[in-house]
C-alpha cells in the first residue's frame, strides 16, 4: 500500500474553474484520487471503533452524469456498509421521483458521512450531512422532541474542539463559526435547509504546511474521533432508532421476498428505476440477496427486486 505523503500545490490547481467540465485533466485529477486513496486507507486503518465499520468512496473524477459533467472538487468519504444502505434504499427513494435519483444519483448524499474534500482552495474534512440524508438528520430532530435529549446534545457540541467549525451551504467557508457558538435550535432548524451541506469540521488552506505532509493523515484521524459522538447522536442505525423504523425494514424486506417470489427466467419485466428506466426486458435469472439479472438487448445487468416490475 502507498503511504500518503501530502498535496502539492498542482493537486489544487487541477480544480481551477474553467478546468471542471474538461477530459483534457483526467490525468492530473487521477493523481489526486490515487494520493486520496493512500490517505483514506490510512485512516481506515485507525478510525475510532464506532467508525471501523464504514465504507470508503470516492466521488467521480471524470465529469460525467454523476457530477453534472464538472468535476469541481474530489471528496473521500466513509458511510454506512452496502448491507445497511440496502435496507434504507426504499425507504430513501419514497420521497424522490425517478427523475431526481437521475439528476443526483451520488450515494453519499443520502448518508451521514465522515469526509476528505479536496478542491482549489485546499481541504475541507470533518463530519457530513447532506439535506437528502433525512433518515439521519430527521433522526437527531425527532430525538431532540425530549428536552434531555437536547441537551445531550448541547454536551456533545460543547466537548467538541475549539478547532471544529460549523457550517451550511457547499461546505466550509473561511468565516465558517466555531461549532461551539452553535445552538442546537440552530443547527437542527437548518439540515433540511442547508443548500445542500450541514459540516462540522476543519478548513486547510492550501498553504497550510500540513497538506504538503504524511502528518495530514494523522491531523485527520484526531478530527474523526473528536466527531465520533456527534456522528452517533445524529446517524440512524437499529439502537438509535428515533423513527421507528425497524418494522418498515422488516415490512420491506418481507414485500420484497414475495416479488422476487412473482419472477422467473424467461419472464419479460419493466425497469421502474434508473437510467434504464421504462425499458423492457428478459429475466435471465435469479441471485440471491434480492438480485435479479436482465437481459436489456445485447445487454445483462445485475437489478434489485425493487426496480422492476411487470410490463
Amino acid at each position: 500500500m502507498t503511504s500518503f505523503e501530502g498535496f502539492s500545490a498542482s493537486d489544487f490547481d487541477v480544480f481551477e474553474e474553467k478546468k471542471w467540465g474538461s477530459h483534457a485533466f483526467n490525468r492530473e485529477r487521477l493523481e489526486v484520487k490515487l494520493k486520496l486513496t493512500s490517505l483514506g486507507n490510512e485512516l481506515k486503518e485507525y478510525l475510532p471503533d464506532r467508525l471501523s465499520g464504514l465504507e470508503m468512496g470516492m466521488t467521480e473524477g471524470r465529469p460525467s452524469i454523476f457530477n453534472q459533467h464538472k468535476v469541481q472538487d474530489l471528496t473521500l468519504f466513509f458511510f454506512r456498509n452496502e448491507k445497511e444502505r440496502r435496507a434504507l434504499g426504499g425507504i430513501l427513494d419514497r420521497t424522490k421521483s425517478i427523475a431526481d435519483i437521475v439528476q443526483d444519483p451520488a450515494a453519499h448524499h443520502r448518508h451521514i458521512i465522515m469526509g476528505v474534500r479536496v478542491g482549489y482552495s485546499g481541504v475541507e474534512a470533518g463530519l457530513w450531512l447532506h439535506r437528502d440524508a433525512w433518515v439521519d438528520w430527521k433522526n437527531a430532530v425527532q430525538r431532540c422532541g425530549e428536552h434531555w435529549e437536547r441537551d445531550k446534545l448541547s454536551e456533545v457540541i460543547e466537548d467538541l474542539p475549539e478547532s471544529i467549525r460549523y457550517g451550511r451551504g457547499q461546505g466550509l467557508s473561511a468565516d465558517a463559526v466555531p461549532s461551539k457558538e452553535v445552538k442546537p435550535e440552530e443547527i437542527l432548524g437548518g439540515f433540511g435547509n442547508a443548500e445542500p451541506w450541514t459540516v462540522f469540521g476543519e478548513r486547510f488552506g492550501r498553504d497550510d504546511p500540513v497538506l504538503g505532509s504524511g502528518e495530514l493523515s494523522g491531523k485527520l484521524v484526531g478530527l474523526f474521533a473528536a466527531l465520533v459522538s456527534l456522528y452517533s447522536f445524529i446517524g440512524w442505525r437499529r439502537d438509535n432508532d428515533f423513527h421507528e423504523l425497524k418494522e418498515a425494514i422488516k415490512e420491506q424486506k418481507e414485500k420484497a421476498t414475495m416479488r422476487f417470489k412473482s419472477f422467473e427466467p424467461g419472464d419479460q419485466v419493466r425497469v421502474l428505476k434508473g437510467l434504464a428506466s421504462g425499458h423492457l426486458g428478459v429475466v435471465d435469472s435469479l441471485e440471491r440477496k434480492g438480485v435479479v439479472k436482465v437481459r436489456l438487448g445485447t445487454m445483462v445487468v445485475s437489478l434489485k427486486i425493487e426496480e422492476l416490475g411487470k410490463p
